[in-house]
């Protein structure tokens, strides 16, 4: 029997909500085999994150190299990233075996506790990881840190001037499937952007962030106000950097336990490509994956607990 293989390079939480450990559990329960390789420990419960401790750059290298030349993944999910010097050995490895479908979760900061990626490594990922990156799924926090970054940094990753701006919203309801279409306007220029991206729309920011870095971009809108959690993809289309923005609408649960939601959604878009499933049909199975596991509420600690990685298995 030939199963889908997806490697995790990310973080270990010994919680057992996100990182590694909610990848490798997210991964298995879409029917998938699972591989991890831990870019860092964290010191981390439900309450939040105390301590984060790099591995070193020569052992990570040691890892993803050995995986790679027995094992080739269908997919590849990257998660945490804590130095420069990681960005750089992620990259080499990527470009050296040809590797395909990688998804890029930029985690920034848990949602409690210590950093993990400082602006010295965001830009790294920038500038290095997202343009050899098939998507990239910010949350909102993070797409506004990343806009603001581009334009601080003024990185060359596109031309403004030369842009020409067309693009759809196609409104994909998980529940009701139901089309819709409405033009978006032109997205700001770095100079424009910078100190502004608050200001911002999610579909404005991720077609920023995939025109300058040259791939696809999921923002999650877990941490947009209302009472949905509607998630905005950006693609590119074939002539002059034409995108289209689709819709992925879905209604907010309330819970206490959502610990490694988006671990849990790059993760299941991740195991969806590597089982032949197109980009945008992946998000919408990654998506209904983490809904239902939010809806569990399963009761774990006594923080913000997981979500129920078997939820969806169990049904």
């Amino acid at each position: 029997m030939k199963i889908p293989t997806v490697l995790s390079i990310a973080g270990s939480d010994p919680s057992g909500g996100a990182g590694i450990q909610g990848d490798i559990k997210t991964i298995f329960a879409e029917g998938c085999y699972g591989m991890g390789v831990v870019t860092g420990l964290t010191v981390q419960n439900t309450l939040g994150v105390s301590d984060v401790m790099p591995v070193p750059t020569d052992f990570l290298y040691r890892q993803i190299d050995e995986i790679l030349c027995d094992i080739r993944p269908d997919t590849i999910k990257i998660g945490m990233i804590v130095s420069t010097e990681q960005v750089d050995v992620i990259v080499g490895l990527i470009k050296r075996h040809g590797l395909e479908n990688v998804i890029v979760d930029p985690v920034i900061a848990p949602t409690s506790g210590a950093a993990f990626a400082s602006e010295e490594v965001m830009k790294s990922m920038i500038e290095k990881l997202f343009p050899i990156s098939t998507l990239v799924t910010p949350n909102l926090p993070e797409a506004k840190r990343i806009c603001e970054i581009i334009g601080c940094q003024n990185l060359k990753l596109e031309d403004d001037g030369q842009m020409q701006y067309q693009a759809q919203v196609q409104s994909k309801d998980i529940s009701r499937i139901k089309i819709q279409s409405q033009p978006q306007s032109k997205p700001q220029s770095q100079t424009e952007i910078y100190g502004k991206a608050a200001n911002l729309s999610a579909p404005e920011l991720a077609c920023f962030i995939g025109q300058r870095c040259g791939c696809s971009v999921l923002i999650k809108g877990g941490h947009a106000e209302g009472s949905s959690a509607t998630d905005y993809l950006w693609t590119a289309s074939d002539e002059n950097m034409m995108g289209c923005t689709t819709e992925f609408i879905g209604d907010r649960v309330e819970t206490t336990s959502s610990h490694g939601t988006g671990c849990a959604l790059s993760s299941s878009i991740a195991a969806n490509m590597a089982k032949g499933h197109t980009l945008e049909a992946a998000i919408e199975i990654g998506k209904e994956y983490v809904t239902t596991a939010l809806k569990s509420d399963m009761r774990i600690g006594t923080g913000n607990g997981s979500i129920d990685h078997g939820a969806l298995v169990r049904q």
